[in-house]
């Protein structure tokens, strides 16, 4: 009998029946199951996802560090002498250090100075070309002469730490300038100066 047919039967008593016989309903799909089912209906089953693909390699990066070291000095000012005080004026002054790690035992040196003195006997020039004589020292014992390792003098080793770009490595000078004969004599009101050089070699 086909689906939605009408049948009459009669079942007795000349009463008949009605009955109507209807296919039996599918399941009902998911909007979602549809969207896929009509998405392979369209396209199809795929045949594999595609993969992305990838390669390496690699590359050296590289500097290269040169040794190499800075100095700085402050001056050092013997302030007012007074001659025939018996006093010998002492100060000091740092020359600061820095270099870079590993840096094998730099040493410094200290010129003679710019007024024609010697490593045993510096000068400061004054007033009409007068001069005061002074002196550098390795220590506060003021026996060894700072100086360029010549005419009995001593240069200083500096040892270098880690990091003395960050803390710089400080050498003190030690000056001194007597208040002996020469200096009384040859001493007049004004300024006197002289010019040092510090050489760091490494």
């Amino acid at each position: 009998m086909r689906p939605g047919l009408r049948s009459f039967f009669h079942t007795g008593a000349d009463q008949v029946s009605d009955i109507t016989w209807r296919a039996p309903r599918p399941p009902r799909l998911s909007r979602s199951a549809i969207v896929v089912a009509s998405a392979l209906g369209c396209c199809g089953w795929p045949q594999s996802a595609a993969l992305a693909g990838t390669a390496t390699t690699n590359f050296t990066v590289s500097a290269t560090v040169v040794a190499t070291c800075q100095i700085s000095a402050g001056p050092l000012n013997f302030g007012t002498y007074v001659p025939g005080s018996g006093a010998a004026l002492r100060v000091s002054t740092t020359i600061s250090v820095q270099c870079t790690n590993g840096t094998a035992a730099p040493t410094l040196a200290l010129s003679a100075g710019t007024s024609g003195g010697s490593m045993t006997n510096r000068l400061m020039l004054g007033p009409a070309s007068t001069k005061l004589q002074y002196n550098l020292y390795t220590s506060n014992a003021y026996t060894t002469v700072f100086g360029d390792g010549t005419g009995g003098s001593a240069t200083v080793p500096v040892a270098i730490g880690a990091n003395s770009f960050v803390t710089p490595i400080q050498v003190t000078v030690f000056g001194q300038l007597p208040d002996n004969t020469t200096n009384q004599g040859a001493a007049t009101p004004g300024t006197y100066t002289d010019i040092v050089t510090a050489t760091l070699t490494y």
